[in-house]
């Protein structure tokens, strides 16, 4: 599935949300989050009263020189009110539209783009009877990019109702396709008016690129059904300012100073967190590393022990002992469509000897590591694979991506023999519990996926691919962004999630119940991992730091800083004295427990 097409699904989740007695479900994310937005804000008290004011004075002086009096207005005696003083009124109208637009757009692009100074007579449009539309347009441009054009659409004194039965339409011309390269979409409510307050909620409804629309009349009318979900807003346009091919040149690491800051001696649970230091920086990638997987031993004692790391195009083994780089298996030959993108996840079998590779172009490859050398290629995913895993004796192979779908492989035939929809979204973290739980008879895995805010619980009960059989056992909403990745403890009670809303969460897998949130990062979190103890957790995030947290009673116990870009790998050597590290920085860091 591609950005549009997962854009396009949110946008569905997000019409099929909107109710009105249910207003607080629309906050998706915290509007907080880097690159992230809720789709509601509202504005009130002493802020918007000094925003009305100030387009009350900037509407006098307008006023001063209005337009001809519209064709149609009431003549005296019908309509006692003077043409000027009319207009003043719905100037100002117009003026609070102005300003709320561009303290939304301020708020959450406004590093990105930057508006265009307009006159306010031309772009202010009345009919004929001389009323201010409810429909409005305002030019911006990407910040450092002048000729690529961005327009505000806002349509005023719209409801929830409307958003949700798709009625609210706005107008989208030849003119504004030709000079725009992107169009958002805003919803004004009517303001909320009690004895003791004065609000205006906005949502944000949407956003399409000019690309995407097809326009043969003069005038196409957008509902918000068409749009895509405003989540992405933040990251397409992050993405225009990102040049398309990095030289060589710019691919040196940047060196940043390791810091470690742990609980103090005499701490209740400093004899939990003990003392860190950051043992050995890897590199060798020229990418950021999206992945992470150590295998401690492999069949005869062999290659003691190895790390394998996956960025783009490549997969690097390493010789964790000596912090040496063994081999680099190139994803270059194997590709399916030409085009080399990233290796998404990882996943080693039991004995070491199988390495598995998902990633962007839909396949699953697996790789000997004796040989150093591909021996085949998977293909039944049509989108990108984010999630690998061997069943615990490794007879199977479970793989998840972006077309919602897990597929359960038997890697002897290498043939599908289940498959699970996830229906509403794609598969970003799957997570098999490495003892029997949840299962009457004793002898039943369970399988949880994450997907956007959403974790499900499935039971695993196999006697051979034949009988197998993987019923749903409960589906919750964990977090209010995507679910990044997931963990079971060793006996199979905890659960440990983590999301892009920068939360940990802890449950309780037979009950679902929540026992924890961890807060303490300040952008979303990419990776987790859980000590072999069960112990400590480690999370790492796009804020660039690792946090250390105690499962049994989320306490923040320690925080590993020294990484230069988004952590995006982590997990613990089975000893629990080393945690290793992966960054979008192109390094990798071992944290050694003194």
């Amino acid at each position: 599935m591609d950005w549009i097409s997962l854009l396009k699904a949110q946008q569905v989740d997000f019409l099929r949300r909107i109710k009105k007695p249910k207003i607080n479900n629309l906050y998706l994310l915290d509007s907080q989050v880097k690159g992230c937005h809720a789709e509601v804000m509202e504005l009130g008290g002493e802020s918007l009263t000094q925003l009305c004011e100030v387009a009350r004075q900037q509407a006098e002086i307008i006023a001063r020189n209005p337009p001809p009096i519209p064709p149609d207005y009431p003549d005296s005696p019908d309509w006692a009110i003077p043409f000027e003083e009319y207009f003043q009124q719905q100037a100002q109208d117009y003026l609070v539209r102005e300003q709320i637009v561009e303290q939304v757009i301020n708020q959450r692009l406004g590093k990105l783009i930057k508006k265009v100074s307009q006159d306010t007579l031309k772009n202010m449009v009345l009919d004929d009877e001389g009323n201010l539309l409810t429909e409005s347009k305002f030019p911006y441009f990407l910040n450092g990019n002048s000729s690529y054009g961005v327009q505000v659409y806002v349509t005023d004194g719209t409801s929830f109702n409307g958003i949700k039965k798709d009625k609210i339409r706005w107008s989208v011309t030849q003119e504004d396709v030709k000079n725009n390269q992107l169009l958002i979409f805003l919803c004004l409510f009517n303001p909320l008016v009690s004895k003791f307050s004065y609000n205006k909620k906005v949502v944000i409804a949407g956003f399409l690129p000019t690309n995407l629309i097809e326009l043969g009349d003069p005038k196409l009318l957008i509902a918000p059904s068409n749009l895509l979900y405003v989540g992405g807003l933040h990251w397409y346009l992050e993405s225009l300012k990102k040049p398309k091919y990095i030289p060589r040149a710019q691919t040196n690491d940047v060196v940043t100073l390791e810091n470690i800051q742990v609980l103090p001696s005499g701490h209740d649970c400093k004899n939990i967190i003990g003392d860190w230091e950051c043992w050995q920086t890897l590199r060798g990638h020229t990418r950021g590393i999206n992945c992470l997987v150590y295998v401690p031993q492999c069949k005869n004692n062999r290659n003691l022990p190895i790390l394998a790391s996956g960025s783009r195009g490549e997969i690097k083994l390493w010789d964790f002992t000596k912090g040496e780089l063994i081999s680099t298996l190139s994803e270059y030959p194997w590709t399916v469509s030409g085009l080399v993108d990233e290796v998404k996840t990882l996943a080693f079998n039991h004995n070491g000897q199988l390495l598995v590779s998902g990633g962007a172009d839909s396949t699953i490859k697996i790789w000997h590591l004796g040989a150093r050398d591909l021996i085949d290629v998977l293909h039944k995913h049509n989108g990108i694979v984010r999630c690998v895993a061997f069943t615990p004796d490794t007879k199977m192979l479970v793989t998840g991506g972006d077309d919602r779908k897990i597929l359960f492989w038997d890697l002897v035939d290498r043939l599908v023999v289940a498959t699970l929809s996830l229906d509403d979204n794609a598969a970003h973290a799957l997570a098999i519990s490495p003892a029997s739980t949840l299962s009457p008879e004793g002898n039943g895995k369970v399988l949880v996926t994450g997907s956007y805010r959403k974790i499900k619980v499935w039971r695993i009960n196999y006697e051979g691919k034949e009988n197998l059989d993987i019923p749903l056992l409960y589906s919750f909403t964990a977090h209010s962004h995507i679910v990044t990745s997931l963990t079971i403890s060793a006996d199979g009670k905890y659960l440990i999630s983590g999301s892009r809303d920068r939360t940990i969460k802890i449950w309780n897998l037979e009950t679902a119940e929540l026992l924890h949130t961890l807060k303490g990062h300040r952008d979303g979190v990419d990776a987790i991992a859980l000590s072999a103890d069960g112990k400590i957790i480690a999370s790492g995030s796009a804020d660039n730091t690792i946090k250390i947290w105690h499962l049994e009673t989320g306490q923040l116990l320690a925080t590993f800083s020294g990484h230069s870009s988004t952590v995006s790998a982590l997990l613990f050597t089975p000893s629990g004295d080393k945690l290793i590290s992966g960054s979008l920085d192109r390094t990798i860091k071992i944290w050694q427990r003194n």
